[in-house]
């Protein structure tokens, strides 16, 4: 199984080196993953030196300030990153509100979706779903669902966005929605419930390095959830742990 990490972070003034990063991903067998832009800054000249400096490792997103209309996502498109970082409910300080959606629709780009389960329902992301039907939109960290949501209702707002085919999700680290220590019994169903939505071809794991390390650490954010999903066929554990996100997020093959 070649495993890719589609959410994670690296930087020079906040988090870490990119070189953090590829010791863990080195240590816990990933293969490839996608670096997303970390919140409050919109140079991402660092993203742009790592897929520089390790060729067919990383996809990345960017992010832009909220007055942009569009041309500094140009510019950090050309220079190589393939995905936004996005509010579900964002909107452009400009003449188009809709400007980095539109943008992003434009160029082709994956929009990484900060999302709550609320928000998730909210009719500003229903306006960009319904605008922008074959935009590539990877909701992250399962619409950070909380505990404050219960089962059903969680999988009621699953359900009423599902069905959109260009919506993906992202597993996170179990420790996001599991409380205490490890070994974390019983385990909230919220990633199956996304599974039953999404499917495993539209559901893709992400470690959320380098703030895992403050929960179960980097090499138990994928054990966990390899574990956890030890009864799905090899198929199936494919996509979520790899091939889900190399499709969206349109990763070159690297040798085997």
């Amino acid at each position: 199984m070649r495993i890719v990490d589609t959410h994670c972070h690296a930087g020079l003034l906040k988090y870490e080196p990119v070189e953090s990063l590829l010791y863990h991903m080195e240590t816990s067998g990933v293969s490839q993953a996608v670096l997303i832009q970390y919140g409050g800054n919109s140079d991402n000249s660092y993203l742009v030196d790592c897929l520089q400096r390790h060729p067919g490792r990383f996809a990345a997103a960017m992010i832009v300030d909220p007055e942009d209309d569009g041309t500094a996502m140009r510019r950090w498109a050309e220079a190589g990153l393939t995905g936004i970082r996005l509010g579900v409910e964002s909107r452009a300080r400009g003449a188009d509100p809709l400007a980095h959606w539109r943008t992003a629709d434009e160029l082709g780009l994956v929009v990484s979706a900060v999302s709550t389960p609320e928000q998730m329902l909210s009719q500003a992301f229903r306006e960009v779903l319904d605008t922008f039907p074959e935009l590539s939109i990877c909701i992250e960290h399962l619409a950070s669902v909380g505990r404050a949501e219960t089962d059903a209702e969680y999988r009621k707002g699953l359900d009423e966005i599902a069905d959109r085919p260009n919506l993906s999700m992202k597993l996170p680290g179990f420790g996001e929605f599991c409380t205490g220590p490890m070994p974390w019994d019983p385990v909230p169903p919220v990633a199956r419930l996304a599974l039953e939505a999404f499917g495993p071809e539209r559901l893709m794991w992400g470690s959320d390095f380098p703030p895992v390390s403050g929960r179960e650490g980097y090499h138990n954010s994928l054990r966990v959830p390899l574990d956890y999903f030890a009864d799905l066929s090899d198929c199936d554990r494919e996509w979520i742990f790899g091939g889900a996100a190399r499709a969206v997020w349109d990763l070159p093959p690297l040798p085997r």
